[in-house]
Order: structure tokens, then sequence, then C-alpha cells
């Protein structure tokens, strides 16, 4: 659903609107704010503040995405709904809610699971992805396809008193850069099983918004990437500087450009000589596995043998029980499965990857 209220805006109104932040960043830095395109996939504690100020601070166009709905246990720190939102699709509240505090914002509302065909859909179009999700499926899947649209991401992220936010040029760095893989699940328990505070969800979703504004008006171009970590508990802040993993999975992928898959500059061409095509394989000849993320299997899967998501495992070791098996490797456009079967080749592991891309394009 779209939200299209008056984005004409006189000289008059803008410096009246906008006359406190037009000191800071000037006219030039209120366009690009007016030109900019960005997506907030998750409406909760953190995107509740993101969104409140993005609007507030006249961001031409806000694509939100949250499948859930309002309950009485957000309204403590969701700031953007109450208790008549109660049971409400929280993307068309937020939407309906930003649309009244400036109606020169464009609003589009996606009330709906965050998947690899809507990021097929959404991401061409925006300059800015901002990861206000709570869970890990998510964030992997925001990320790769921030990745493979080379998209910038911000990522915010809290347990408990502890707020980790940082920007991710992705075309040199993104988060699966710094965390490869998810940790355990039952590890690290939800907002739900440790508990927060809204004053912290708040905070992090201000400071989220702030490096937003400043990546939107060039103030910061995300060249010097950082982990920034806020300990809402002492009120202490350390910065952490962040370095590009040349083993990154994410970032061997192909480069996903208007609708082409073209295979990215850093993969060697020698690398897909072992790829092959279902139609022309004996499925009795190859053990046919699934490296995908569960929320990825969900949508779409093969007729396969073996499920075995490479975002919940790093050691390979697993396969050379099948050094006599043909392993045949398949994701979503060939890109993780053509990394990891270099990689088990690499240990002597007859291992290949599907080229038919499975990826709704």
């Amino acid at each position: 659903m779209k939200y299209r209220l008056s984005h004409q805006l006189r000289e008059g109104r803008t410096l009246n609107r906008y006359q406190r932040q037009l000191a800071i960043i000037g006219h030039d830095g209120q366009e690009l704010l007016e030109g900019s395109t960005v997506l907030v996939i998750g409406a909760g504690g953190i995107g509740s503040p993101v969104l409140n100020y993005l609007a507030a601070a006249g961001v031409g166009q806000l694509i939100v995405v949250d499948h859930d709905t309002v309950e009485l246990s957000n309204l403590h720190r969701q700031t953007l709904f109450n208790e008549a939102d109660i049971g409400c699709h929280k993307a068309h509240r937020a939407a309906e809610t930003l649309s009244e505090r400036n109606s020169d914002v464009v609003i589009e509302a996606y009330p709906c699971e965050f998947t690899v065909e809507l990021a097929q859909q959404l991401m061409p179009s925006v300059d800015l992805v901002i990861d206000s999700t709570d869970n890990y499926g998510s964030r992997y899947l925001i990320n790769d396809s921030c990745v493979a649209f080379r998209k910038p991401l911000i990522s915010c992220s809290v347990f408990k008193n502890i707020i980790q936010l940082a920007l991710f040029d992705t075309r040199t760095i993104c988060y699966r850069c710094v965390y490869p893989h998810a940790p355990p699940a039952g590890m690290i328990p939800n907002c739900a099983e440790a508990g927060v505070l809204g004053t912290v969800t708040g905070i992090a979703g201000t400071l989220t918004a702030n490096l937003a504004i400043h990546y939107l008006v060039q103030i910061d171009d995300g060249t010097n990437p950082t982990l920034r970590i806020f300990d809402a508990g002492n009120f202490s802040l350390d910065s952490f500087p962040l370095q590009a993993n040349k083993n990154c999975i994410a970032c061997k992928q192909k480069e996903i450009n208007a609708g082409h898959i073209e295979y990215g500059s850093d993969i060697p061409a020698n690398k897909i000589e072992f790829g092959v095509y279902l139609e022309a394989i004996n499925r009795e000849d190859y053990l046919l596995v699934d490296v995908r993320t569960r929320q990825e299997r969900e949508l779409i899967k093969l007729d396969d043998d073996l499920f075995f998501p490479i975002n919940e495992q790093s050691n390979y070791d697993f396969f050379l029980s099948y050094r006599e098996k043909k392993i045949l490797l398949y994701c979503a456009a060939a890109h993780r499965s053509q990394f990891v079967a270099a990689e088990l080749r690499a240990k002597g592991v007859d291992a290949y990857y599907l080229k038919n891309p499975i990826l709704p394009l």
C-alpha cells in the first residue's frame, strides 16, 4: 500500500519546517534528504524512532517493511503506536502516523516478511537500507541482499543495555564480514526472554536515524567502517574500526543489477568450470545439498538430499565422509554454492554447484 501525499515544498514552508536543521546541513543537505529513498525493515522498538526522525527530517521517501501486528506488550518501547492500534499491522499504522507528522514524505507500507522476492522488488530503487529487525534470519538475508544490490546498510541491534550500530558500504564490507555466521539457535535470548527498556531501544533508534542522516547528507560516506557500541547502563561509548573479510561468503556472491546476474570481478573465471545444470545431470550420481538459509528454504526448494545452511555452519569437514560421492550444492543464484564448492574441492571433495538460479527474477 502506498501513501502519496503532497510533495510540493514551497521555499517558505521548507524554511519554516526545517530551519533548525538547515543551520547544520544547509539547503544542499536538505535537498539530498528530500531526494532520498530509505528502506526500513522492522517498525518495532528500534524502527519506531528511526522512522519518526527520518520522516521529521524530510527524507523524501520511506519504505516500511514489517509483517507483525501491534500487541499490548509492544507499547512501552514502540512509540509509533498506541492502544487503539492493537491488532493492526505495524507497517500500515506506521505509514498513517508518519504521514500525519509530515505530509511531504512519500511512504510505502509492506505488511509482510522481508524475503528474497521482496528484495528483488524494492532494492533497486533505494539509497539506504536500515535493518532494525530482531532476528538473525532476517539480519543475514537483509545483509546478503544489500551486498547483491550494492546498497549501503545500517545495522542496529540491542541486547539488554548494549547497543551495536554500524554503517556498511557493502561494495567493500558487510555485516557478514564481521559476523560470518549466526550464533546457534537459542544461544542469544531475544527481547521477550532477556528483557529491554524502552529508553534503550529509543536511544538505539535515535542513534541509527542520526547515522542515516549523516550518510544521506554526505557527512559520513561509510568509507571508514566503524562498529559503535553504546552501553546504556553506564553511558559509555566505544568505537572499533572494521575490516573486510576476504573469505566472506556474501561478498563473494554474484552481483544482481537491474534483473541481470553477472559474476563479480573478484571470482576467478576458472572457478566456474565445476558448475553444472540440473537438467544435464543424472541425479543418482550426485548428493544434492541446499546451503541457503531456513527462511529462503521456506520460499522454494528442490528435491534435495541434504540441508546444510552455511549461515549456521562453518565446518565443512562434515563433507569429508562423503568423498565417495559427487556433492552438488545449490543456493538462490549460485554465488554461495559456488564458493562452498570451491572450498570443498580444496579439501579433496568432488564438489559441484548448481548453475540453475532458483532466485525469483
